[in-house]
């Protein structure tokens, strides 16, 4: 295993458990660059995701910034999803595989530039299928006729290009939500978990996995994962989100022109 690959697996998962995101968006890439065929780095991308946001995961619960509460709304709906679309990954062909990657970057390079909104009045009327919360003086609003379509697309399409989910789940809560940043970052971390283990469980069952890939590159993330989680709980997020719009376009265009 190349000390070079580790050492950039350890600074992604630094800056990506910052931003509530698996890092997929940088690990398939970087695999496919190091000669490993989409098919293998899928899976490989996400067990060392649902390593580092697991470990994320349990710093932020600590640190009480988890809405579980949309966790367990949503995350079923993203679980099916991901099953569904890593299990049958193999019916298709690579190439659609590295435009539909490259879609998504686009796609999640445009959100990272849409501005939040914070909502500081309480709502005065209940709607079907919206579940009002309330962090410190915000309150937002989990709305189930987004959530559960927009979880579910997240989780097949995560599953099948080995990406987290956080690239449709993050600007679910902040734009649609308006979860607050922090609080929203720390649950997309959570469900990135159980959307990963369930991809690479589709993909297992396939014959996908590499193990010997598998392991060295888990322990890298779990201590970036470690460092940037708890950076990130006092840090500001606008740098960050613009640097990593750019560099996902640049990704999405490699990948189409490559």
């Amino acid at each position: 295993m190349n000390s070079l690959l580790i050492l950039l697996f350890f600074s992604i998962a630094i800056i990506f458990s910052m931003l509530g995101l698996g890092g997929g968006i940088f690990y398939v890439p970087i695999l496919l660059n190091a000669g490993i065929s989409f098919h293998q780095a899928v899976p490989t991308s996400l067990a060392i995701m649902a390593v580092m946001s697991l470990t994320a995961t349990i710093i932020y619960h600590n640190e009480k910034l988890i809405d579980w509460q949309i966790f367990f709304t949503i995350e079923p709906f993203s679980i099916i999803g991901a099953f569904i679309g890593s299990y049958n990954s193999k019916f298709l062909p690579v190439r659609f595989l590295e435009i539909l990657f490259a879609i998504i970057m686009f796609i999640s390079a445009i959100l990272h530039f849409l501005p939040q909104t914070i909502n500081n009045e309480k709502p005065k009327i209940n709607h079907f299928g919206i579940i009002h919360k309330q962090h410190n003086n915000s309150f937002y609003s989990i709305n189930l006729w987004f959530g559960i379509p927009i979880s579910f697309l997240a989780g097949l399409v995560s599953s099948i290009i080995g990406i987290g989910g956080g690239f449709a789940k993050l600007p679910l809560m902040t734009l649609i939500f308006k979860t607050p940043i922090k609080v929203a970052a720390a649950t997309s971390s959570a469900m990135i978990v159980l959307t990963s283990l369930t991809g690479l469980l589709g993909h297992s069952l396939v014959g996908n996995v590499n193990k010997s890939l598998i392991v060295p590159l888990s322990l890298a993330v779990f201590f970036g994962a470690i460092t940037g989680s708890k950076i990130a709980i006092k840090a500001n997020r606008n740098f960050l989100n613009i640097l990593l719009a750019i560099l996902q376009i640049f990704i999405g265009l490699w990948l189409i022109f490559k």
